[in-house]
Formats: C-alpha cells, sequence, structure tokens
C-alpha cells in the first residue's frame, strides 16, 4: 500500500497489524480513516506521533510504557501534558533531560543509577546539586572525569579498578596521584604505558605475561632492556 496505493480497494484491512498500521500512515497519512487505532502498541505510537501528531486525539496514551515517552517527548515536547511521568526510569529521564533539560522539575531523581548520572552530568553539570555520588561506580567515574574533571572533589577513588584507571588515565594524567597502581593488571599495563610510557616507574613488570609483553613491545620498543632484565 506504501508503494501502490492505487490498490486501495483491493486491501483486507483486517490483515493489518499495529506495526502495519505505522509503517502505512507514516508515508500515506491519508488511510488513517481505515486505521484500526486499537491495533497500535505504545512503541507504534511514540513513532507514529513523532511524524504525525496530528493523530493524537486517537491514541491510547496508558498504552505508552516510560521509553515510548521518552522517545516521543524527545522527539516532541507538546505531548508533555498527557505524560504520565511516573512511568519514566532513570535511564529514560537520562535520555530526556539529555535533549530537554526544562523538564527537571518532573524528575524523580532517585530513579537514576549511576551510568544515568554520568550521561546527564556530561552534558548539564548544573544537576550536580541533584546527583546521588554514591550510586556512580568506577566505570562512572571514568568516563565522567574524563569530560568533566571538576567533579573530582566528588570523586571515591576507590571504586576504580585497574581497567577504570587505564581508561582514565591515558588521557587524563593529572589523576595519576590519586591513582592506586596496584589494582592494575597486566593488560592494563600494556594498554597504559603503550600510550603514555612515563608511568613505567609505577609498573610492577612481574604481572605482564607474554601476550603483554609482545604487544607493549609492538607499540613501545624502548622496553625491550626491561623484558630481557625479567627475563
Amino acid at each position: 500500500m506504501s508503494n501502490s496505493p492505487q490498490f486501495a480497494d483491493r486491501c483486507d484491512w483486517e490483515k493489518l497489524g499495529g506495526w502495519d498500521w505505522l509503517c502505512l500512515l507514516h508515508d500515506e497519512p491519508r488511510f488513517a480513516d481505515r486505521c484500526d487505532w486499537a491495533k497500535l502498541d505504545g512503541e507504534e505510537w511514540s513513532f507514529l506521533l513523532s511524524e504525525h501528531p496530528r493523530f493524537a486525539e486517537k491514541c491510547d496514551w496508558s498504552k505508552l510504557n516510560g521509553r515510548d515517552w521518552q522517545h516521543l517527548l524527545c522527539s516532541d515536547p507538546q505531548f508533555a501534558d498527557r505524560c504520565d511521568w511516573a512511568k519514566l526510569g532513570g535511564e529514560d529521564w537520562s535520555f530526556l533531560l539529555c535533549d530537554h533539560p526544562r523538564f527537571a522539575d518532573k524528575c524523580d531523581w532517585s530513579r537514576l543509577n549511576g551510568r544515568d548520572w554520568c550521561g546527564i552530568l556530561e552534558i548539564w553539570p548544573r544537576f550536580a546539586e541533584k546527583c546521588d555520588w554514591s550510586k556512580l561506580d568506577g566505570k562512572d567515574w571514568s568516563d565522567l572525569l574524563d569530560t568533566r574533571p571538576r567533579f573530582a572533589e566528588k570523586c571515591d577513588w576507590g571504586k576504580l579498578d585497574g581497567r577504570n584507571w587505564y581508561d582514565l588515565l591515558f588521557e587524563n594524567t593529572r589523576f595519576a596521584v590519586r591513582c592506586d597502581w596496584s589494582k592494575l593488571d597486566g593488560q592494563d599495563w600494556c594498554d597504559l604505558l603503550s600510550l603514555q610510557p612515563q608511568f613505567s616507574g609505577k609498573c610492577d613488570w612481574n604481572k605482564l605475561d607474554e601476550n603483554d609483553w609482545r604487544d607493549l613491545l609492538q607499540a613501545q620498543p624502548r622496553f625491550a632492556d626491561m623484558k630481557r632484565r625479567q627475563g
């Protein structure tokens, strides 16, 4: 029907499901008078209304879950007065606030986990006063400090493991004074020294296995003498 609407008089409309109607109305909204709107689920409504908001009067809003609302409001915030905000989870809020911070007064901040907070604060650091910093894990901290080093004073450094330290230090060497070097394993050291060889004095070379040495020497041949001394 989208490709050949001239065959509309031959169509058995009852055979079309919700996704079929979404695809058809996206391209050919003139067939709306044929639609069985009850067949559309929340996701289908969120996609349809993003493209054709005029169909809002047909929508059963109760079908939309948190993700559906997040998608719809990011695309078309005019529907905010219809939203059941209680349906939005932390990830939904993270995506929505990154695009539309004006909805912050509607947010249940307790629903956000560390990953959600990381995403929001990277874009909107002004929401830091709302943050429960205890929810951020090592990965969250390494990602956040990479883009927003100003939050270092809030960091629980003990949460960062060896891989988190690598992720943070390979571009942000300023945090080296905070590092617990004992947490880095052979792979972490290989990856870090390949990019930041100045940290070699902190390395426990005994942690590197043959694979680590092979990869490190390909990137930094200068450590060949150290490999020979290690045997």
